[in-house]
């Protein structure tokens, strides 16, 4: 097994295009590759973006790629290149105004001004499926419904215990509140 170490150079940490990026570079290689990060003390298959987003890596964690396999050697080196001269770059890349043109705003949102953050999607997901007309549901018509006697005995027991919850609050906070006071008492009474 094979070892690089690096601290994360990314300003942002790992999110979802850094980890993108570096996924489809470990992806190139037989070998397994697994990403450690030393400060959270966690790993990750590093040829899963999902789990590299997973590892919480900020900005200057230490981190480690290990690699086993057939071509371990060739992937370190590929790797060592790529972590020490593009990684950086992953992290930089923002839409330019054409981009930003071509995702135009609902109207509605567009009378808000808001202040936008665009960013890349990961997978463009699932292209097919079938369209299907939906109604608004009226509430009103549930109201003819009775109610089972497992619904009732589920809502008495909610309600029970949202009681006990609220009263153990109370009996917490007037403690609480208690002790302020006499702290408050003994301060400026001294």
């Amino acid at each position: 097994m094979l070892t690089i170490e690096f601290l994360c150079p990314l300003p942002n940490g790992i999110h979802a295009r850094p980890a993108w990026e570096l996924k489809e570079q470990c992806s190139q290689w037989q070998s397994d590759i697994t990403f450690i990060n030393r400060r959270q003390n966690v790993r990750a298959d590093a040829k899963s973006s999902l789990a590299l987003i997973g590892t919480g890596t900020l900005f200057n964690d230490s981190c480690m790629l290990n690699i086993s396999g057939r071509d371990e050697e060739q992937a370190k080196r590929s790797l060592e290149v790529w972590l020490a001269h593009h990684f950086i770059d992953s992290d930089s890349v923002q839409p330019g105004p054409a981009e930003l043109a071509a995702r135009p705003l609902p109207r509605s949102l567009l009378r808000l001004n808001p202040d936008l953050l665009y960013g890349d999607v990961l997978a463009s997901g699932v292209g097919e499926g079938m369209l299907t007309l939906w109604q608004s549901d009226n509430l009103e018509g549930y109201r003819t419904i009775p109610a089972s006697a497992e619904d009732l005995t589920r809502l008495e027991n909610s309600l029970a215990t949202l009681a006990e919850q609220l009263n153990q609050q109370l009996r917490e906070r007037d403690g609480e509140s208690k002790n302020h006071f006499k702290r408050s008492f003994i301060a400026h009474s001294g």
